[in-house]
């Protein structure tokens, strides 16, 4: 791909701003642990929630979502859209204890949840786990979607490409931690949207214009049977398992980064930088009105443009089909191009960064501090953040080399936390769940993925396959292998739960009071009467931001495909449910603060 001088432009430009307020940032992220890794818990809701979703916006998503939209169409997207469910349950029941929780990271709630020496084995191994494996694997599925950018673009080895990566990441994150990262996102958020509305404009015009872009994907959907432009799977002949788990099951059940049930990872890092409860709740909200709105369908867009004018993608001999994203910059002119490289490594860099420094804040302040040096000066913490930093950038660019593709990467996390997410929706909320929950639903969850990976045809699988074939569904080894985990899961952690001892009252009253969740904590309440109750408003809440962002999501496509009726009763939807939210969102407020 050649690039012009305009081109090289926007990028060196874009290099140099994200590395000069690195530099700017140094000497104020290095004053304490909640400088570098929580900007000192003083971020408005509009850059947490901005901040939230460029972070959620790598190199990896619009990779990852072509391939799955030339593989299944636009349906296929409800492999990650299901997690609007989870996502919008954390704003309403979650968001604002996070915040009043005063912890530094996720992984420092299990000190003030649980108590005695479950709590801390369970507080030292999730930081490791969650520190080196989790981070790494995520680390490398996107750095290897960045990797297969720069071939393209750049026309260099799979190596230097790497290397590249890796100098960038490491040399802006060591510096200035979470203050230039909240800072850089909101011009990398604006930056890789206009670049993926600019790509999917041309990429339309490529094909001949918006109807002859419709036209030849109703031809290609007649040849293949894949009904492309169709937001549901199709239900004549029977209904896809993986769709009922994705919505049903996947988004309360599975671990997965920046989605995790009852809020975690990046997300968490964001709501605990908050000014207060109030500005979590809005960040969080704004963060899944923009991620799940917003960005989709530009990408879906381009990924529809590859299928028409690379069809040989539809062939089983395609090999890597996500490298069709990168392909399409190609098509776009001098300076657009250059724009939309210097988007694509924005996007790269909000990510890795929050990877970089969420890995560190748990390796750092919930496994370094508590277990190895307890007393040393804030400099020192940081100091060791820094190194903990390039650690994990070098183990997440060696697991690079290991997973086939991004999407690949994704189900391998899923997989690995199957199960684990009903525990750490209910530790907020019944006071009965206790560090042997955790460490049992973890062990659980991961033995279970790693057997059924070594095992795939075992008696438990096909029992379950069998059962759902029986009934009329089109099964798939994804679907099947998630509903293994989480029975198994989940039965082990019930299990488990009741057969060991409760927390110490102590530390249950402290929580409760420190917390106030609401649920069942009548053991922790001293005054029965005085019982914080959940009410009604965070599942009005819930229920009236899923149709928002349903009703956008939806209505944004029909009229990108020229269904102008339907398109204007969907966006009306969303507009008066929309309007119900807001009038909510001020009780809520006050509920909160």
């Amino acid at each position: 791909m050649s690039l012009s001088p305009v081109d090289w432009l926007f990028i060196v430009w874009y290099l140099i701003l994200a590395i000069g307020i690195g530099i700017y940032f140094s000497k104020k992220a290095g004053r304490s642990l909640s400088d570098f890794f929580i900007s000192g818990r003083n971020l408005p809701w509009w850059i947490i929630g901005t901040s939230m979703v460029a972070t959620s916006f790598a190199a990896d998503t619009p990779l990852a979502v072509t391939g799955i939209v030339i593989k299944d169409g636009i349906s296929g997207n409800w492999f990650w859209w299901n997690f609007l469910f989870g996502g919008t349950l954390t704003v309403f029941f979650f968001s604002h204890l996070w915040r009043r929780a005063e912890v530094l990271t996720e992984v420092e709630f299990i000190d003030i949840r649980y108590s005695g020496s479950s709590a801390k084995f369970l507080r030292g191994f999730k930081a490791l786990y969650l520190g080196i494996p989790v981070s790494s694997i995520f680390f490398g599925w996107i750095t290897l979607a960045m990797v297969q950018v720069f071939r393209i673009v750049f026309q260099i080895s799979e190596v230097h490409a790497l290397i590249i990566c890796l100098l960038i990441t490491i040399i802006y994150t060591t510096l200035s931690g979470l203050w230039g990262v909240v800072t850089t996102d909101i011009l990398q958020f604006c930056m890789a949207v206009v670049g993926a509305i600019v790509l999917s404009l041309v990429s339309v015009e490529k094909v001949g214009g918006i109807s002859s872009f419709m036209n030849s994907l109703r031809s290609l959907s007649s040849q293949t049977g894949i009904d492309y432009l169709s937001t549901l799977p199709s239900f004549k002949e029977s209904i896809p398992l993986a769709f009922i788990v994705a919505l049903f099951v996947q988004w309360w059940a599975v671990y997965y980064p920046g989605a995790e049930p009852g809020g975690g990872g990046w997300v968490v890092q964001r709501m605990l930088a908050a000014r207060n409860p109030k500005h979590s709740v809005l960040g969080t909200l704004w963060f899944n009105i923009a991620h799940y709105v917003i960005r989709p369908w530009p990408w879906i867009i381009t990924a529809l443009a590859a299928i028409i004018l690379y069809p040989e993608l539809l062939s089983s001999a395609a090999g890597n089909v996500e490298s069709a994203y990168p392909r399409m910059i190609g098509l776009l002119p001098s300076g657009i191009k250059g724009l939309m490289i210097a988007s694509f490594l924005a996007a790269y860099m909000s990510t890795i960064d929050s990877i970089l420094t969420l890995s560190a804040s748990y390796l750092v302040n919930d496994f370094y501090k508590p277990f190895l040096k307890k007393k040393a000066s804030d400099k020192h913490y940081v100091a060791i953040s820094r190194m903990a930093i390039i650690v994990v950038a070098l183990s997440g660019a060696a697991f690079s080399y290991l997973i086939g593709s991004v999407k690949m990467g994704w189900a391998l996390i899923m997989e690995l936390s199957g199960g684990i997410g009903l525990v750490l929706l209910l530790r907020w909320y019944w006071w009965r769940i206790n560090a042997w929950s955790e460490i049992s639903a973890i062990l659980a969850s991961g033995s279970m993925a790693i057997y059924l990976k070594i095992f795939p045809n075992s008696p438990l699988f096909l029992a379950v396959q069998t059962f759902f074939q029986q009934l009329g569904f089109q099964t798939s080894p994804w679907g099947v292998n998630i509903i293994c985990i989480v029975l198994f899961t989940t039965s082990a952690w019930i299990t488990v739960t009741l057969l060991t001892p409760p927390d110490r009252k102590e530390k249950l009253k402290a929580f409760y009071e420190k917390v106030r969740p609401g649920g069942f904590w009548s053991v922790a309440a001293e005054d029965k009467g005085k019982l914080k109750s959940l009410g009604f408003h965070p599942f009005l809440g819930w229920f009236l931001s899923i149709l928002v962002i349903l009703f956008f999501l939806q209505g944004i496509g029909k009229l990108i495909f020229m269904h102008w009726t339907e398109g204007m009763l969907f966006l009306l939807g969303g507009i008066i449910s929309g309007f119900f939210l807001l009038k909510l969102l001020k009780k809520i407020d006050r509920e909160v603060g």
